[in-house]
């Protein structure tokens, strides 16, 4: 019994090395980054093929997540961020850089258009907030959209993180389908 559990210790120490030299590599730039044109899967999510790439440091609307603009109207800011991602990687070559992997398997990767770097686009367009709970990548970013009112910030809305949070049974199951029926384009 000690010989077995002293095998699965040594092998569970392997793979965390193992994994532990893949970040650090990563991190470092010596792996090739993801190249290739992206579509928007949602305001902070990108996709090639089987390929799902989370946009590290910042967190856009959910989908279905509704806001309210400045005269208190609702409107589907989800929706609104996917379409700003969307035009922004329309038709172009990506880079991205893979940080991480995230607990749902996805890629935690920072993309660019040559100079252009998608993720603080995306903050600075005010379609997406710095999501600090990862870092403080994109803090000037968000304050320059929130001073400036663009986006997200030209009125009222719950943090990403906090609709999820409440959402979370619904998006489980599934009946996010029923809401989307009630979001208005």
């Amino acid at each position: 019994m000690r010989r077995r559990s002293r095998g699965l210790s040594r092998l569970l120490l392997t793979v965390a090395v193992l994994a532990a030299i893949l970040l650090a590599l990563r991190q470092f730039g010596l792996i090739a980054p993801e190249t290739g044109q992206f579509r928007a899967v949602d305001g902070d999510s990108l996709r090639r093929g089987d390929i799902e790439l989370r946009l590290h440091g910042i967190d856009a609307p959910e989908l279905h997540q509704e806001c309210q603009r400045a005269d208190g109207t609702a409107y589907a800011c989800g929706r609104e961020a996917r379409s700003q991602l969307a035009k922004l990687v329309a038709g172009v070559e990506l880079s991205c850089v893979v940080l991480e992997t995230d607990r749902y398997e996805r890629e935690v990767a920072t993309c660019s258009d040559g100079d252009i770097d998608i993720n603080a686009e995306m903050v600075r367009s005010g379609w997406a907030t710095a999501y600090t709970r990862h870092g403080s990548d994109y803090l000037a970013e968000e304050q320059s959209a929130r001073s400036a009112r663009r986006g997200i910030w030209q009125g009222r809305f719950e943090q990403p993180e906090a609709w999820r949070n409440r959402h979370r049974d619904a998006l489980v199951r599934g009946s996010m389908a029923d809401e989307a029926s009630s979001i208005h384009d």
